[in-house]
């Protein structure tokens, strides 16, 4: 059991009425949406859009979980005032999303963190890498494309700090590293003690994006502490790391 007054809800987010309902009901004094679905538009925009207007109706502060992928990576060290052009599918409903959010809850923050790492309740982020190299399965990982990788537990304080106050608008979340997916692998094995010879090298396909960093500098400054670095984290000397 978790510490803390909880209480678990079954709740079917590409409901809206179901949604609006359940923030009807409790009245939260914060509402944070971080469900999604990489192909579903119901669950990803129109369970944000529905969560931000019951938000809105109780006088609710409302947060939306989005990405670093809402940008099409060409650039690279993108801040807050650099436009979304998403290159993958994922990307474009997430950006729609913030729009939705947005438009339904004028107060809302959009929070984009990168890509999470670090165990989020029974699960381990990022999925992909985690999930295989637990199972003692190969990953390819690229060596040509860019995250800022941070951790969830940073991206879970930066939400309380977030809706504990009073600010709005979009922030940038991500840690102090650019990291390749490869070098995360090799990361990952040094975090979680896999098989580094599970990592092998891949190129990345044209339709992802390049380089998705991110400049967390705004929030930042605004919250008044820093993500951790991942690499020191694990003592691993990560070469090209901040290039």
């Amino acid at each position: 059991m978790r510490p803390g007054n909880w209480r678990d809800v079954r709740l079917d987010v590409a409901s809206p009425s179901a949604v609006r309902a359940l923030i009807e009901r409790d009245r939260p004094g914060a509402v944070v949406y971080v469900a999604y679905d990489r192909v579903d538009r119901t669950v990803t925009v129109d369970g944000a859009e529905a969560a931000a207007r019951g938000a809105a109706a109780v006088g609710a502060r409302f947060l939306l979980t989005s990405t670093d992928l809402v940008f099409d990576g060409r650039a690279g060290n993108y801040s807050e005032l650099m436009a979304a052009t998403p290159l993958m599918p994922y990307g474009q409903l997430k950006l729609e999303a913030e729009v939705a959010a947005k438009d339904a809850s004028p107060g809302a923050v959009i929070l984009r963190p990168s890509l999470m790492v670090g165990e989020s309740g029974i699960l381990m982020q990022p999925a992909y890498e985690c999930g295989n190299l637990m199972r003692g399965q190969p990953v390819q990982l690229y060596a040509d494309e860019w995250r800022s990788a941070v951790h969830v537990d940073d991206v879970a304080r930066a939400v309380w700090d977030l809706v504990s106050g009073e600010v709005s608008g979009v922030f940038h979340l991500g840690g102090p590293e650019r990291l390749s997916r490869l070098e995360l692998g090799k990361l990952l094995c040094a975090m979680f003690r896999f098989e580094p010879r599970l990592i092998k090298e891949a190129q990345r396909p044209e339709d992802r994006p390049r380089d998705t960093s991110l400049d967390s500098r705004r929030l930042v400054t605004l919250l008044g502490w820093s993500p951790r670095a991942l690499g020191a984290s694990a003592r691993l000397p990560l070469a090209g790391v901040g290039v």
